[in-house]
């Protein structure tokens, strides 16, 4: 049976307002909804959980885990552990605009709390586009560690004009190497230069604080101080 979680909101007269209720569900229940609805339009392969948000019966927000693109994350997040499999990346998180304020936050926090009762998995990832002015205020509203701007160490590609992250391009085309990709695909793909991202971290296990590798700083906040929460993170 499928967990789910509502959130009644207030309502008045005689219409009832519809509830904002969570689901776990299958990649392929929320695919198009992703594709349609995030600034990039694709997702990565690697997803393993998923997660849906409905308003009433309408459904207006997905939350995507995987296990990215870093190889070593593991080494890089925890002190002595060394199990890439216990590890996952938020790599996508989409809402619809018409969702009550604060929705978001509550979604992601309900997503972790499923994940650290259901599962093994020790933390989770997420990276705030910067180029896309993102910041990560929903990771901040749903307490996660800011751990600074993420490295470059890999490339970004745009696949007919359009950003491909290399590891959708290896699900696609069974291939890393540029070299490859290019003699397969030519013209239609290019070198894009890789973006800063703010890096947040949440710790399913809050023991584990003590071991945590990377330095926890405070938040950061846009330069136009009156952005709201940011959609599709």
């Amino acid at each position: 049976m499928v967990e789910q979680v509502a959130n009644q909101q207030s309502g008045g007269g005689s219409t009832p307002t519809p509830s904002l209720h969570f689901s776990k569900c299958k990649l392929e229940d929320v695919s198009e909804f992703v594709r349609k609805n995030h600034y990039s339009h694709t997702y990565p392969g690697g997803i393993d959980f998923s997660f849906s948000a409905h308003y009433g019966e309408t459904l207006v927000g997905a939350c995507l885990f995987g296990y990215g693109a870093s190889r070593n994350l593991a080494e890089k997040l925890l002190r002595g552990e060394k199990d890439k499999h216990k590890f996952r990346e938020l790599v996508r998180l989409v809402f619809l605009d018409e969702v009550p304020r604060n929705s978001e936050s509550k979604f992601i926090s309900w997503c972790l709390k499923f994940l650290a009762k259901n599962t093994e998995l020790l933390a989770i990832v997420s990276f705030a586009d910067s180029s896309k002015n993102h910041v990560g205020y929903v990771y901040q509203a749903s307490n996660w560690l800011y751990t600074g701007e993420s490295i470059a160490h890999h490339k970004n590609y745009l696949l007919d004009g359009k950003d491909t992250h290399e590891r959708t391009l290896y699900s696609m085309y069974g291939k890393f190497s540029y070299k490859e990709l290019k003699e397969k695909l030519g013209d239609r793909l290019q070198i894009s230069s890789q973006v800063v991202k703010h890096r947040y971290i949440y710790l399913l296990r809050p023991e584990l604080r003590e071991r945590l590798l990377p330095a926890v700083l405070p938040y950061p906040k846009k330069k136009n101080w009156l952005d709201d929460l940011e959609k599709n993170d």
